[in-house]
């Protein structure tokens, strides 16, 4: 009678161990991929990298192109037909195109020509800006910017267009937000070009 009580017992304590063992390695096996995870870079092009100064560098999908704004921004990234879709709850959006320069022909020629069909696509469109010259990094570059409003918003946009020339390309950049948040993005515009690079 004794051995037949200590034989299931005997096969108890072996269960426990076995499962305890299990157990464990289950266990070693999420703490590792958890610290893992957490240890190495992001490298999916969907994911910003925060950097340490309370800013976020956003990159193209072909990673040709980035720029590094504030992360007070709340600026979520799209996939779309711009190299770089950038948007936020607050309606702020931020495109970053790219075209081939086109051979013979000014910059200068190129914004005009924009300028005169993007206005065209905007019914009721205000306080349009003289095309203006900048210097970005030493590259040239040209802006202009107008008001419009979202008749599906029920709200008034500020739209600033600049027309950048590196190297064989031109980038195109379309910053629009509320036109009542226009003291709050005071140096929206010279932040994305200031930290623009291409790659």
């Amino acid at each position: 009678m004794y051995e037949f009580y200590e034989e299931p017992r005997h096969l108890n304590k072996k269960k426990v161990i076995i499962f305890s063992i299990l157990l464990i390695v289950i266990l070693l096996i999420i703490i590792f991929m958890i610290a893992k995870k957490i240890s190495s870079p992001k490298n999916n092009p969907e994911t910003p990298v925060v950097q340490e100064n309370n800013s976020v560098i956003f990159s193209s999908n072909d990673n040709s192109i980035s720029v590094e704004l504030s992360k007070n921004l709340n600026l979520i990234k799209y996939d779309s037909n711009y190299l770089l879709d950038l948007r936020s709850n607050d309606n702020l959006d931020i495109f970053i195109d790219r075209q081939e320069k086109i051979a013979n022909r000014e910059l200068l020629d190129v914004v005009k020509a924009d300028n005169v069909a993007f206005l065209q696509n905007f019914e009721g469109y205000s306080n349009p800006s003289d095309i203006k010259e900048l210097s970005v990094n030493n590259n040239l570059a040209y802006t202009y910017s107008f008001h419009y409003l979202d008749t599906n918003l029920s709200k008034a946009f500020y739209l600033q267009i600049i027309w950048l020339e590196i190297n064989e390309n031109y980038y195109i950049f379309d910053i629009e937000f509320p036109l009542d948040e226009l003291n709050f993005y005071t140096n929206l515009v010279t932040s994305v070009l200031a930290s623009f690079q291409v790659k």
